[in-house]
């Protein structure tokens, strides 16, 4: 009997085991959901709101001061000085070149030419008959004979000097193109040096190009007056923009120059008869023949005309090509660099 009794609580106490095993096995699904919807998820949503705090509290941190431009326009107008530098050795390197082959031409063609024996009997033969026509034609006034000899002797000399040393043609040609390149050069590096100071103070690009916006100069291209701004400047087409005012001061480069001459009467004397010359030859590059005097020679003695005369007539000369050299480099107004001055000096006003 106690056997039976212990056999059914055993089977009863078994059955309620597996009945609670049954239910804790059935609602685990239902609590565990409960835990993710409860529990978990609201940590992942709180540690996710903490993280977006402290980026949004680092990101309000770490703010760009403001820009003090007064610095960032000395920058540019160093960047834009620098620029200026960097085509006028450019420009002088190519214009040493040019002095190099012209001084070779002085020697080989010219001076050879003018001390040749046979040129200069040539000229002792023809100085009487022209004296004694100028004098019958100035009505036998002597002094107005003699002037025009000499005019006659300079022309010659002038005329000479151009078509064996200067080439004008071909050396307007140069000019030009050296013009140009100096110009492309100076864009190229003023663009360059401007992006550094950009990226030195880290402005932004909006900011940047209404400040280069603001920073303008004024050009004149054949009475047409506009305002070119360094932001077009420095853009891709620069060049193109500056192109006709680049074009126009180079047609004009050669022109008002001086130099350096023998005498008072030889510089005046080629002043007079340099316009006549130039418009025999029919160039655009006139100015460079005005003002090369000749240096008076001994007529009787040819030798001592060679020796003594012909060193120091190509001292004169090579410094006068020395002077040209200069003037085509920097004269405000007709030199290589005149364009360049036209457009940096709005420029640097405005950045002041």
């Amino acid at each position: 009997m106690n056997q039976d009794k212990e056999k059914i609580t055993y089977s009863q106490k078994t059955e309620r085991l597996k009945a609670i095993a049954q239910f804790i096995k059935t609602v685990t699904p239902m609590i565990w959901t409960i835990v993710i919807l409860v529990v978990i998820i609201p940590l992942l949503g709180n540690f996710i709101i903490s993280k977006s705090l402290t980026n949004t509290a680092t990101t309000a941190v770490i703010v760009s001061p403001p820009h003090d431009f007064s610095k960032v326009n000395q920058d540019i107008k160093n960047a834009i000085q620098t620029a200026h530098t960097t085509a006028e050795t450019f420009a002088t390197k190519e214009l040493d070149k040019w002095e190099t082959e012209v001084i070779a031409r002085l020697d080989n063609s010219f001076l050879d030419w003018y001390f040749d024996y046979f040129n200069q009997k040539k000229m002792e033969f023809t100085v009487p008959f022209n004296f004694l026509k100028s004098a019958v034609i100035n009505r036998f006034d002597m002094n107005a004979a003699s002037q025009a000899v000499s005019e006659k002797l300079t022309q010659d000399f002038q005329r000479e000097f151009a078509h064996r040393v200067l080439l004008p043609k071909n050396a307007q040609i140069r000019f030009q193109l050296i013009t140009q390149d100096t110009a492309n050069l100076y864009i190229a590096e003023v663009s360059k040096n401007v992006k550094v100071v950009q990226n030195n103070y880290n402005i932004p690009q909006t900011k940047w190009d209404k400040h280069l916006n603001d920073i303008a100069t004024t050009i004149s291209d054949k009475g047409n007056i506009s305002n070119l701004s360094l932001k077009a400047l420095i853009g891709g087409s620069g060049y193109l923009i500056t192109k006709p005012l680049i074009l126009g001061m180079a047609t004009k480069i050669g022109s008002k120059v001086t130099a350096k001459v023998a005498t008072k009467a030889a510089a005046k004397m080629a002043t007079k008869t340099g316009g006549t010359v130039a418009s025999q030859l029919g160039v655009g590059l006139i100015d460079p023949i005005v003002g090369v005097g000749i240096i008076m020679w001994d007529l009787w003695d040819y030798d001592r005309t060679v020796k003594v005369e012909r060193p120091i007539l190509r001292e004169h000369l090579v410094s006068y090509l020395n002077d040209f050299k200069k003037s085509l480099l920097k004269n405000p107004e007709t030199g290589i660099m005149a364009a360049i001055y036209q457009l940096e000096s709005g420029i640097l006003k405005s950045l002041s």
